[in-house]
């Protein structure tokens, strides 16, 4: 973000980050998230102070995207004291594949990709976690919307106090998914007890399988789910030229 020639644009990038994450920024963030408030570090409680850990960026240019330059704003999981259970059932590339397959070989079979969008960053946590963040690392937009050289530590550093869930907390995707799978039980869909990741609807010929990224689906029906409905979050749904990094083509059994 420091560098001459790329500035102007990754600033843009991890303000729109952090806003996302925050409470907005610059009035161009729809929905923010609330995932995390900026706080002082009197503010973290004492028996928390040892679990506080540090924050980092990842960049990429995704050219797939509305916005191609994206900011991953991440918390440092190797330093977070979580007690209870973080293993996420997701689907291997394997059973991606074996539904793929079934879709072409099984006659007014159709296939989707659909986003949840943001619904990894929006679960509740059981717990706040802390990060810790040095102050000439965040985008000055965000320094002067949310005021935070008053916030900032003798040594620099701002702390945010996350209270959902976000990229590189390891209680981050069980919870989300756990989430998820109240929420689908609900209206019919269950996850396999033998293959992690494959989902299925009681009464209806509809199979998808839960990636971290996306959610594929075969339906040999027009019966199409209702998911903002379902999934209580702003989705994306449609069509996508890209899934788990392979590339699909429109194809239909005959």
């Amino acid at each position: 973000m420091t560098h001459l020639k790329y500035k102007k644009d990754w600033q843009v990038s991890a303000a729109d980050e952090f806003g996302r994450l925050a409470q907005g920024v610059g009035g161009r963030i729809k929905n923010p998230t609330d995932t995390f408030t900026f706080i002082r570090e009197e503010d973290i409680p004492r028996d928390r102070k040892k679990d506080v850990t540090y924050g980092s960026f990842t960049c990429s240019v995704r050219p797939e995207k509305a916005d191609p330059n994206k900011t991953r704003f991440t918390a440092g999981g190797d330093k977070i004291n979580y007690p209870g259970e973080v293993a996420t059932p997701t689907a291997e590339m394997l059973v991606a594949k074996i539904l793929f397959n079934r879709v072409i070989s099984t006659p007014g079979a159709k296939f989707m990709t659909m986003d949840i969008s943001n619904f990894y960053l929006m679960t509740p946590l059981l717990r706040p976690e802390y990060i810790r963040v040095k102050l000439i690392d965040l985008p000055q937009e965000i320094i002067q919307e949310y005021k935070l050289r008053e916030k900032a530590s003798k040594k620099g550093c701002i702390f945010l106090k996350v209270v959902k869930g976000m990229y590189g907390l390891p209680q981050a995707g069980l919870l989300a998914n756990q989430l998820l799978e109240k929420r689908l039980n609900k209206h019919g869909y269950y996850q396999s007890k033998i293959i992690p990741g494959l989902w299925k609807h009681k009464t209806r010929p509809i199979q998808f399988t839960l990636v971290v990224t996306q959610t594929t689906s075969k339906e040999s029906s027009k019966n199409i789910t209702k998911s903002p409905q379902i999934l209580g979050r702003r989705t994306i749904c449609g069509h996508s030229s890209q899934m788990m990094g392979l590339r699909q083509t429109t194809c239909q059994a005959t």
